[in-house]
């Protein structure tokens, strides 16, 4: 999870308005997560540098990402004094936050512990900031920067500069167009690479990796499709050229394989929860025999292997992780595998 914000000084807030008045709209970055206690969570909590992002939208629908350009799935949600309640589609209550402040630029939720309580020491806090406050103060790197021409600068998709999607996620859609045509690959990996334009136009697709003539031509498609479904990245206040890639991986596991994938699973992380680690582990390497690329089984796996002695096998798993672009055990990396 990103710490910038902690060495900041502390940002003059607008006043915080009544509950009644509380209007959420936008997203959301998790700077800080702990305890309502303000104590640390501990090591072994997947919670503690994971990536949060909220989105707010209509005025009454609350999405949650793990990933930067991903908004999530979207769910119904009203507030009920300092209640933020989460519901289904249906109607039914999916979950419960407490406000405890709101702001322009900041957002407090408390979530409930294991035992259901808001006002639990051990509930867990979230302390988001506004989006684009949070891209304000990100500080601009030379990895931020694709390619430079005279005055023209293309910089790469990161969590400072991206373009928008209007949807779930572009690699949602683009899986739903291709099924939509009966198009599917076993087992195969198509990677291809793009710009989004200021106008937010995608142009000058590559594909570096392809699947076969007719499933790169009915892809290419499905991208022509989404030409006005993108908003452009932005850079102190401009709109700007942004690079992006992306991977499409497709699996040949039958039901049958994934069935026990799935439930060794459930297991792994029912003892891991219980801090039985040696079990959890026993489980974790039944579910990755499976599924090796299970990003989630392969980071509490490592922890797994950090509690039980295992150094050299947990940062292994965790380098894992970061190699298949997800960035959940940077922190513990630069941590414990330097």
């Amino acid at each position: 999870m990103n710490k910038f914000l902690l060495s900041y000084a502390i940002f003059t807030m607008s006043t915080v308005v009544s509950y009644a008045q509380i209007k959420l709209n936008g997203s959301y970055i998790a700077t800080k997560i702990c305890y309502l206690n303000d104590e640390e969570l501990p090591e072994d909590n997947a919670l503690k540098y994971a990536y949060v992002k909220y989105t707010f939208s209509n005025s009454d629908q609350i999405s949650w990402s793990g990933v930067y350009f991903d908004r999530g799935t979207p769910f119904p949600f009203v507030i009920d004094g300092k209640r933020l309640i989460v519901k289904s589609e249906a109607g039914y209550m999916i979950n419960i936050m407490k406000i405890m402040e709101s702001t322009a630029e900041k957002l407090v939720l408390v979530c409930s512990s294991e035992n259901g309580s808001l006002e639990d020491p051990l509930a867990i806090k979230y302390t988001l900031y506004n989006e684009q406050f949070v891209q304000k103060n990100l500080p601009l790197s030379p990895d931020d920067v694709f390619s430079i021409k005279e005055k023209d600068t293309i910089y790469k998709s990161g969590q400072k500069i991206y373009a928008k999607f209007h949807g779930t996620s572009f690699r949602s859609y683009i899986y739903e167009k291709l099924l939509k045509r009966n198009i599917y690959a076993k087992s195969r990996q198509l990677l291809s690479t793009f710009i989004i334009e200021a106008n937010g136009h995608p142009d000058s697709l590559k594909i570096i990796q392809g699947i076969s003539p007719k499933f790169d031509a009915e892809y290419i498609k499905a991208f022509n499709s989404a030409k006005f479904k993108w908003e452009p990245a932005y850079h102190n206040n401009n709109a700007v050229r942004v690079w992006m890639n992306q991977d499409l991986k497709y699996s040949s596991l039958t039901p049958e394989q994934t069935l026990p994938s799935y439930s060794n699973s459930q297991k792994a992380n029912t003892a891991y929860n219980n801090k039985n680690y040696e079990l959890a582990l026993y489980y974790y390497d039944k579910a990755l025999d499976i599924t090796p690329d299970e990003v989630d089984n392969l980071y509490r796996r490592g922890i797994c292997k950090q509690r039980l002695g295992n150094l050299m096998g947990a940062c292994a798993d965790w380098t894992k992780t970061q190699l298949l672009g997800n960035k959940m055990a940077n922190a513990l990396l630069f941590k414990y595998c330097n």
